[in-house]
């Protein structure tokens, strides 16, 4: 009979000591600390991963997708499922550090005894705070693009993984949601408030002009405008009445420079039809015979509370240029034309009528006609002024700020040895300002003195 023995190899050991006690370190104690130092590995992936990812604009990562950037597909097709995606990250994530704590209390128990719950607790803490959160944080954020990118496939199948576990999770949440009577309303990722500061920022860093600026907040506010804040009111309609003669409506539309106008018949609160420029210059009968009833277009109502962003769809389905307001009583509020709705957005736009003036004239010594739009830098370059402000770019913004509400025609403000004159307003803007500066001599040496 064979007798076969069996030898075990004996474990290797490693000593070490601390503070004058020595410590036993075996091969067991060897593979639970390498295993501690990948779990807290993958929780600084984890945690990489989620900061990236949520870094990652959207309409940056569609547009490397359209590119075929590699991995871009996977990445957006992540990125518009964050639910899942956090879902993923949050039982990966915890797993790894639930199994981290366990085996750092293990080890500190083993070799700190008594004291080995609380150096666990620390020492994981400090661990998993500076290499599981804020170094991964840091680079991610760093990096967020290309990593994303190079991690997107892993996550892919990560999800997968997971997917019978997310699933099982988000119906225990939505249960317990349910036996508490509560209600999660989901809120949008970014507000309109959250937009308009990036703007703003993005001005601040140089990306956007003052323009594009202006423009983007303009479009915000024009969802928000409705037909009363963009109309010309009553009081400004320059109308036709239905019994004037040929001539009387020539020089109605020779003056005012107008290609439409609206035609009332006894009061402006019956408007009966909209008459063209072009229905009068090419009459080719003879002027006694013109009937402008019949050469007027139906005209087009609507409410002064009606939101201008569905009004100009509907007057570029309808083509039209020029709709007549009606007040809660039937009378005439205003008018609004398609050029009014979009210089909301792109500001004052003129017409080919209209003569193109500089933005500074000088009329006399020391008085100036000036533009509304003119920047205060242009002003302080070309005349000397010292204007600033945090609020306003511009020299009609400028006095409206200084005014304190929206200026009106034939206003006077008197602001640091310079008189202004307000000459021409358009609604809430003002379009042209006289400057007389009182006393030109000083003016001109207190320039000079800035200068030197």
């Amino acid at each position: 009979m064979t007798v076969l023995s069996h030898i075990s190899q004996p474990k290797r050991v490693f000593y070490f000591s601390y503070q004058g006690r020595v410590y036993k370190l075996d091969s067991d104690s060897i593979w639970r600390l390498i295993i501690l130092v990948i779990l807290v590995g993958l929780s600084a992936f984890f945690t990489a991963v989620e900061t990236a990812f949520l870094s990652l604009s959207k309409i940056r990562l569609q547009n490397m997708a359209d590119e075929n950037v590699k991995n871009a597909d996977k990445a957006l097709k992540l990125l518009e499922n964050q639910d899942k995606l956090k879902n993923a990250i949050l039982v990966a994530d915890n797993s790894v550090n639930v199994g981290a704590a366990v085996l750092a209390t293990e080890l500190a128990i083993r070799y700190f005894e008594d004291k080995g719950a609380a150096v666990a607790v620390i020492g994981m803490t400090f661990i998993v705070l500076i290499f599981g959160e804020i170094f991964p944080n840091l680079l991610a954020e760093t990096y967020s693009e290309n990593f994303s990118l190079r991690v997107s496939r892993i996550i892919t199948v990560l999800i997968k993984i997971l997917n019978p576990v997310i699933i099982f999770l988000i119906f225990l949440t939505n249960l317990i949601i349910r036996l508490f009577g509560l209600k999660i309303n989901k809120k949008p990722r970014i507000t309109e408030e959250e937009l308009r500061t990036m703007v703003d920022v993005g001005h601040m860093e140089g990306v956007l002009d003052p323009e594009e600026k202006k423009m983007i907040h303009n479009v915000f506010q024009f969802g928000d405008s409705q037909v009363k804040d963009v109309m010309i009111p009553r009081t400004d309609i320059v109308a036709i009445d239905v019994e004037s003669t040929y001539d009387k409506i020539l020089e109605v539309f020779k003056k005012e420079q107008y290609s439409r106008m609206p035609v009332y018949r006894n009061t402006i609160d019956n408007i009966i039809g909209i008459l063209h420029v072009k229905d009068i210059f090419f009459f080719d009968d003879k002027k006694e015979k013109f009937d402008i009833e019949k050469n007027i277009r139906k005209p087009y109502y609507t409410y002064e509370n009606k939101r201008i962003a569905e009004l100009f769809e509907d007057m570029r389905k309808k083509r039209l240029q020029m709709i007549v307001v009606a007040d809660e009583y039937g009378g005439t509020a205003g008018i609004i034309t398609m050029q009014d709705i979009v210089e909301e957005i792109f500001g004052d736009i003129g017409d080919e009528y209209e003569d193109i003036m500089d933005e500074i004239q000088q009329i006399a010594p020391g008085e100036y006609i000036i533009d509304g739009l003119t920047r205060l830098s242009t002003l302080n370059e070309e005349l000397g002024t010292d204007l600033e402000s945090e609020h306003y770019e511009t020299i009609g913004g400028f006095i409206t700020g200084i005014i304190g509400r929206f200026p009106k025609k034939g206003e006077v403000v008197v602001y640091n040895n310079l008189k202004w004159v307000v000459i021409d307003v358009y609604r809430t803007r003002v379009k042209r300002l006289r400057l007389k500066i009182e006393d030109p001599v000083q003016f001109n040496e207190e320039f000079a003195d800035r200068k030197e």
